[in-house]
């Protein structure tokens, strides 16, 4: 088991050391450790279903049911045993190396090859935030030239870098997912003290003034800011791949971005049970 950054004890968030519960665990994602500490999703990290996942994304960052569907799918199939055990994930499972949720190239922790693709980096962090200097807030054109640098700089130095089309696309959605649960799912604008807060402390920044945006971020959103990102960064699309919204929902429920076809047998047998594969054509 691994602590969290903080935890929430009697409405207050304290440091995993002050708590004697070993059985919390979290994962490599700063936005659902977050939902967790605040005890919006469940705080031990564990048992996590799809409608679990529907209820707390929504209520804690107005992130809508058709990404919390698809995203929900994906991290049952981290669960090495997900139809034997029950279709639910533990939070800890999502550190399963470049198996849709976790992956090369973090913006805030380090590649699995290091040993340790689960804890926040603050030195990993820290060439994020240089792209950021004398800034108020986070905007598109920045943070995906920051974004853009941690694929760079690991594809240089991880002799084991792994950054496949799935990755590509992930990677721009993780972006998106931050500039718009932390500002605005159509600008992209979230000021910075408040993507702060969520990926160095793990806490929604209530406190600093923040809302859940009123605006709802869906997959479509997320796909049209993706789109955005990519532009402002320059970066070549892999052969074939629509950056969007369908390349978004393909990737996680098991399927090509490219080809359309089943890349991830055990992710698509699952979509079909979550009825994440009928988000298709819904």
């Amino acid at each position: 088991s691994r602590f969290p950054t903080h935890l929430r004890t009697h409405g207050m968030l304290v440091r995993p050391e002050h708590h004697s519960d070993l059985s919390i665990v979290r994962s490599p994602c700063p936005g659902l450790n977050s939902l967790a500490n605040h005890d919006i999703c469940p705080r031990s990290g564990k048992g996590y279903t799809i409608p679990i996942l529907v209820d707390c994304l929504k209520r804690g960052l107005n992130v809508g049911a058709d990404f919390a569907l698809v995203v929900g799918t994906a991290g049952i199939g981290s669960n090495p045993s997900p139809l034997t055990s029950g279709l639910y994930f533990d939070l800890d499972m999502l550190d399963r190396h470049d198996f849709l949720i976790e992956h090369d190239a973090s913006l805030s922790r380090a590649d699995a090859s290091t040993g340790n693709n689960y804890s926040f980096n603050q030195t990993i962090w820290d060439t994020v935030l240089d792209y950021y200097t004398g800034m108020e807030d986070a905007t598109i054109p920045v943070a995906s030239k920051a974004r853009f640098n941690r694929v760079k700089t690991e594809a240089a130095r991880d002799p084991n870098f792994s950054y496949s089309p799935v990755q590509f696309i992930l990677s721009y959605g993780e972006t998106a997912l931050y500039l718009s649960t932390m500002g605005d799912p159509i600008t992209g604008v979230a000021p910075l003290e408040y993507v702060r807060s969520l990926f160095e402390e793990e806490r929604l920044p209530y406190e600093l003034g923040w809302q859940p945006p009123k605006t709802t971020t869906t997959l479509a959103s997320l796909g049209a800011m993706a789109l955005k990102l990519n532009a402002a960064s320059g970066e070549q699309v892999p052969e074939g791949v629509i950056l969007g919204e369908k390349s978004l929902r393909a990737v996680l429920i098991g399927l090509n971005a490219a080809t359309g076809e089943i890349e991830n047998n055990a992710v698509y047998g699952l979509a079909k049970l979550t009825g994440a594969l009928g988000s298709l054509t819904g």
